[in-house]
């Protein structure tokens, strides 16, 4: 491990005594400060992913195998040709290369990625879901989305039997769906337009028969969650170089750049980056206001995490809501949730692994490349166009070849290629 008591001298002569290139993904002679070692360690990723106790199945190796060949199964879209990987797409590190999604229609916001998604806090940008199987309900019924209802899923369900033998090897056979007046073929609530023929199709089925229907919708969710829980990706080079400060060297090693490393001291130094984006994923989790600039066909005036605590507490899909695994579980989570006008026009502060192949950037993919990201902030000259901007964000005024050295410290963190059959449709749910 690093020792802190090994002297200054000692370190300074041996980096002084390497023969190392500039900038060509070798050293030559740069030392890391103690204060800068301490903050780039924080960011260590190797903690195991959490427990997710809402969800029954999370670990479970039939889910996740289920939940893998849902997440490719466009059976589960209205029109038969959407699934979740229609927008989070596999070889663009599960996002998308758009700044909104085609799928039936276009989304509103951009398509975040899901790996590394086990370690967050909060879904969505506005924060509205508070686990993975709560946020896969809301694309699937999605009018936009994949367009489907709760009872085409269901009937999809019975209806193949692959799917039905591992869902029923999981949850227990379901109710038999063959009676089309108690199960219609398509149906699902919706408050907000009762006249809609799937909203009067839902209603005129029996409490009972709702909840039956309401179960295998969550079931499929909460495999697809377990299989998204796989999705990690790591052993980047940054990770490298912590190795290297374990093993006494502070230099970091040769996995960055000299320009790299002086990205990542600008990072946890004076930028302040590491206030917002910090831990083994880079983000505390949080919501703020970066005062990002006006877009065209876009809700610049969104509320965010202001009214996605309204949409989170009034969700049935929620952590202690009725189809919670563990409801104890997430009521501490949910019961100290305030909701303060501070949080308008607040977003997710997204983890900054793996960003190469997930551009565009931001909630509304305002911004093409790292570059352009790192600029916004380096200025700063955009007023909030809601709400109250993070205080802690002020221009920094670096120079060009500083905001070069950070874009190159942000490509130190993508994580070694993931495993391809991931990548993929399994040939069986089972």
């Amino acid at each position: 491990m690093w020792n802190a008591a090994i002297s200054w001298s000692v370190l300074l002569l041996l980096a002084g005594c390497t023969d190392k290139t500039n900038d060509t993904g070798r050293t030559s002679g740069f030392v890391f400060d103690d204060t800068s070692i301490e903050r780039l360690l924080r960011h260590r990723f190797d903690v195991p992913v959490p427990p997710s106790p809402t969800n029954g199945v999370a670990d479970d190796e039939g889910a996740i195998r289920l939940g893998h060949y849902l997440f490719f199964d466009a059976g589960l879209s209205g029109d038969g040709e959407h699934s979740c990987a229609s927008c989070h797409k596999p070889e663009h590190g599960f996002a998308d290369t758009e700044p909104f999604s085609n799928a039936i229609a276009t989304t509103s916001r951009n398509t975040p990625t899901i790996i590394n998604s086990a370690h967050n806090r909060w879904f969505y940008w506005d924060g509205r879901c508070d686990t993975l199987w709560c946020q896969a309900t809301g694309p699937l019924e999605a009018p936009g989305e994949q367009g489907s209802s709760r009872l085409e899923i269901a009937h999809h369900i019975v209806s193949d039997t692959q799917i039905l033998s591992a869902y029923t090897a999981l949850f227990g056979e379901p109710p038999s769906l063959d009676d089309t007046l108690r199960f219609p073929a398509s149906g699902r609530p919706i408050p907000d337009d009762t006249s809609d023929p799937d909203h009067i199709a839902w209603s005129a089925m029996t409490a009972e028969d709702q909840e039956s229907i309401n179960h295998i919708f969550t079931n499929v969710t909460k495999s697809i969650g377990a299989f998204e829980r796989t999705l990690i990706q790591q052993n980047a080079p940054f990770d490298r170089m912590l190795d290297a400060f374990d093993e006494g060297d502070r230099s970091g090693g040769d996995a960055l750049s000299d320009s790299a490393k002086r990205g990542a001291t600008l990072f946890v130094g004076e930028g302040l980056c590491w206030a917002c984006h910090a831990g083994p994923t880079f983000t505390n989790k949080e919501f703020h206001n970066v005062a990002l600039p006006s877009l065209e066909d876009f809700d610049n005036q969104s509320e965010g995490r202001y009214s996605g605590i309204d949409a989170l507490l009034s969700s049935p899909f929620n952590g202690i809501g009725p189809y919670s695994d563990a409801p104890s579980d997430a009521e501490i989570k949910l019961a100290h949730l305030v909701q303060s006008p501070e949080q308008i026009g607040t977003f997710k502060t997204p983890g900054l692994r793996n960003l190469l192949d997930t551009a565009p950037y931001m909630h509304g993919g305002h911004f093409e490349t790292l570059a352009d990201v790192v600029q916004h902030y380096n200025e700063m000259d955009d007023p909030p166009l809601i709400g109250h901007r993070e205080e802690l964000l002020l221009p920094l005024l670096w120079t060009e070849e500083q905001v070069a050295d950070v874009v190159s410290f942000l490509e130190s963190l993508q994580g070694a290629p993931m495993d391809p059959e991931w990548m993929e449709q399994p040939s069986s749910p089972l």
